[in-house]
């Protein structure tokens, strides 16, 4: 079956790859009010909801429930939680101007009920705009929070913090 077969791609002659736009700097997302530390034992649906406000109160986005209807039925497609315990949780959303995040640490983990075998440890919730120009936004911060937690030791220095300005220190710290 030919139809699989990778032939020549078009792109640059020389042989170098087109650049790729910089991953987003996951500090400049957050605020305080938006990195969370909920209580043991939640499931990844109510870790959803208590993201979901700490993003909106955080941001100053208004009532959740329009929020979290547009990521509920983001995640009855394809679950995004990985295989590391990070779950990324994600949703274009009409009449937003900005790209609006919240960040939940779960040292304690919690569950998934779409996949029992993962943990989740860390939970990066973001709400992006609806338009064609931030397409490219919404795919720099996956590309950002993805490569900023497979960094080694990374993920275990996060879920040591205890306070807000801690994590955002430490996000700073790392960014590229």
């Amino acid at each position: 079956m030919a139809w699989f077969k990778r032939g020549p791609q078009p792109g640059p002659q020389s042989g170098s790859q087109p650049a790729r736009p910089p991953a987003a700097r996951i500090d400049k997302l957050l605020n305080e009010r938006a990195i969370l530390f909920p209580t043991p034992g939640l499931e990844k649906p109510a870790l959803l909801e208590a993201a979901v406000a700490a993003c909106c109160t955080g941001h100053g986005l208004g009532q959740p429930a329009p929020f979290l209807a547009r990521v509920r039925e983001r995640e009855e497609g394809i679950s995004t939680t990985l295989d590391i315990g990070l779950s990324l949780p994600h949703a274009r959303v009409d009449g937003l101007e900005r790209i609006a995040a919240a960040l939940a640490l779960l040292p304690h983990g919690a569950a998934d009920p779409r996949q029992p075998g993962v943990t989740i440890r860390a939970m990066f919730l973001f709400f992006s705009p609806n338009r064609r120009e931030a397409f490219t936004s919404h795919l720099q911060v996956l590309r950002g929070v993805s490569s900023l937690f497979a960094r080694p030791g990374f993920f275990d220095s996060l879920l040591a913090l205890r306070e807000p300005a801690q994590v955002l220190e430490l996000l700073r710290r790392q960014a590229p």
